[in-house]
């Protein structure tokens, strides 16, 4: 597919989507089955080099992937949600029972057991990642998760997610595309969460609205460490449910896109 905005942002990166399927393209790279860790450096390299890429449920292990994907909340038992509320949080020093968190810890590998006893530190405290995360949009299906780039989609796929990578003016030309057809002062909204929700989960639940909302983000550093060498750090991502997509697409045929000011300033 050819996207008019894609064209007309003239950003360095070019959208790519997020499909629910139960086929796995050929030549499609992905994570080895059972190995941990982020996924998002398989993603970037589908924005920066245009490879598709693939994600089966049972192969990947990271607790944040399994909601952000659709596949669930992740936790096998409370036990497990405290435990990443503690990590999301600020590690041993959020922890119910520091010693008992360490402990728990002893067995894996040194940069592991670093990272997670200083924590993530996406929330201040404990209590605040557990009832955040006890929040998150879920949803649950044995579909596995491709990422392409737009311009490779056929006629018969739907998205469930649109993502495009942007640097801060690029970004401002979204926002203002966006809120050009609404009559209300426009929001976007800003997951305090993964990488991997902002683009999958929080996107299918603004699919569900009937006047859906663009999706910003990454805030957490983890992902950003797994993409760096892909994208460079003042770039950000901008999600979107397809239908949004494909308004703004019309839209964007009559919009700031047409306008001498911007043609002005690229000058």
């Amino acid at each position: 597919m050819e996207s008019y905005i894609a064209k007309n942002l003239e950003s360095k990166f070019k959208p790519i989507v997020l499909l629910k399927t139960d086929d796995i393209p050929e030549g499609a790279i992905g994570p080895k089955s059972n190995r941990g860790g982020c996924v998002m450096s398989f993603v970037a390299q589908t924005i920066a080099k245009r490879k598709t890429s693939f994600y089966k449920r049972e192969d990947v292990k990271c607790g944040g992937i399994f909601p952000g994907f659709g596949w669930g909340d992740g936790f096998e038992s409370e036990q497990a949600k405290d435990f990443q509320a503690t990590f999301l949080s600020c590690g041993a020093d959020s922890a119910k029972d520091r010693d008992d968190f360490l402990k728990n810890l002893e067995n894996r590998p040194s940069n592991v057991k670093k990272m997670f006893a200083e924590g993530e530190r996406i929330f201040t405290d404990r209590k605040t990642a557990y009832e955040n995360i006890s929040k998150r949009p879920i949803y649950d299906d044995e579909k596995h998760v491709v990422f392409k780039p737009l311009e490779e989609l056929d006629d018969d796929e739907t998205p469930q997610s649109v993502i495009f990578t942007v640097n801060a003016f690029e970004l401002m030309l979204l926002l203002q595309l966006d809120g050009s057809h609404r009559s209300d002062n426009n929001w976007v909204m800003v997951p305090q969460a993964s990488a991997c929700q902002l683009i999958g989960c929080f996107v299918f639940e603004q699919s569900e609205k009937e006047n859906p909302h663009m999706v910003l983000g990454p805030v957490d550093l983890a992902s950003r460490k797994h993409m760096r060498h892909f994208i460079p750090l003042d770039y950000v991502f901008v999600a979107m449910p397809w239908k949004l997509f494909l308004k703004l697409e019309k839209i964007s045929e009559k919009s700031l896109f047409q306008s001498s000011l911007l043609s002005d300033l690229r000058d």
